[in-house]
């Protein structure tokens, strides 16, 4: 259980706890010993938690009204062949855009962000279709209480790692609880409802992760918690399922349009047909920025899409 990846447990002396905690002696003496470091370990747990629970509810106010954001240079913009039904580069209107989907990096329809943001922001539907003015972002300067942490949402435009890169935050679910969502987009929002004080409005659009059926229990934030010996600092998590089809993906002709479009080029092609099946049925929302608490760390495995996050005890 010690991440010798980090570049602290790379020292020589944590080293030497983590070969400690190997099996090099009797049995009796490594149960004995894991079951110290299993004690220590939960103790700590619960302290941890305990202070984090009086730490938020004195935080959660300011995060809601602190500087959040910054959105960052790296524009999104349509895709070549609906360029010209759009206003500018943004992707307005979105009423003509239909049920295409938006780019490589965002691969939802105009019609559903159009629903997301409506339902999200409590405005007319009819407005945010004809008359809002979207601009999407793959990356964006997150200011959390003075911590400063670039965020990126990108198949193509990361720096690094052949352009791919879409961090996982926890979101603040209200009643103390967390969930986790998975970074499609940043947006901003001009000519806003006659009702709305603000001339500019942003927010994030996230795919939603739910409570691996796996997990045995929760803890204090209903997170789901992996089965012993992981029980102590890994949470499980699965892809949200929709319940349906998406829309966009039912219309005719859909395949053949997000292949001229290059909706999937990223993947390699003998993955690609299992990437598309696995967008079909994700849950998409759009939130504000208030709601995020934090950064989390997530490993992915492509073969089951389980999703281990690593909870960090300070």
């Amino acid at each position: 259980m010690h991440d010798t990846q980090a570049p602290e447990g790379k020292h020589r002396v944590n080293i030497k706890k983590a070969m400690n905690r190997v099996k090099k002696d009797d049995t009796s003496t490594t149960s004995q010993s894991m079951l110290r470091w299993d004690f220590r370990t939960r103790t700590w747990g619960k302290i941890t938690a305990r202070v984090s629970q009086q730490y938020n509810r004195q935080v959660f106010q300011r995060r809601r009204t602190d500087k959040i954001t910054h959105t960052g240079t790296n524009r999104l913009r349509p895709a070549d062949d609906l360029q010209p039904l759009m206003t500018s580069d943004n992707f307005s209107p979105l009423s003509a855009g239909g049920d295409n989907l938006m780019s490589p990096d965002a691969r939802i329809s105009y019609n559903e962000l159009a629903h997301l943001i409506s339902r999200s922001m409590g405005w007319e539907l009819s407005h945010v279709q004809d008359d809002l003015h979207v601009r999407l972002f793959c990356s964006a300067k997150i200011d959390q209480l003075g911590s400063i942490r670039m965020c990126w949402a990108t198949e193509s435009k990361y720096p690094y790692y052949n352009g791919a890169r879409r961090d996982v935050m926890e979101i603040d679910l209200g009643n103390n609880k967390r969930g986790l969502a998975q970074l499609v987009s940043f947006i901003e929002m001009e000519n806003l409802p006659p009702e709305s004080t603000a001339l500019l409005e942003k927010a994030i659009l996230v795919r939603w992760l739910s409570p691996s059926v796996h997990s045995t229990c929760r803890d204090d934030f209903g997170r789901p918690m992996c089965p012993y010996p992981l029980s102590t600092n890994h949470c499980l998590w699965q892809w949200s399922d929709a319940g349906s089809n998406r829309a966009c993906f039912r219309v005719r002709g859909f395949r053949n349009r997000v292949h001229a479009q290059g909706m999937w080029n990223h993947v390699p092609e003998p993955q690609r047909t299992q990437a598309i099946q696995n967008e079909k049925r994700a849950r998409y929302d759009v939130l504000e920025y208030g709601s995020i608490i934090c950064h989390t760390n997530v490993t992915i495995d492509p073969s089951t899409g389980h999703i281990l996050q690593t909870i960090q005890m300070i």
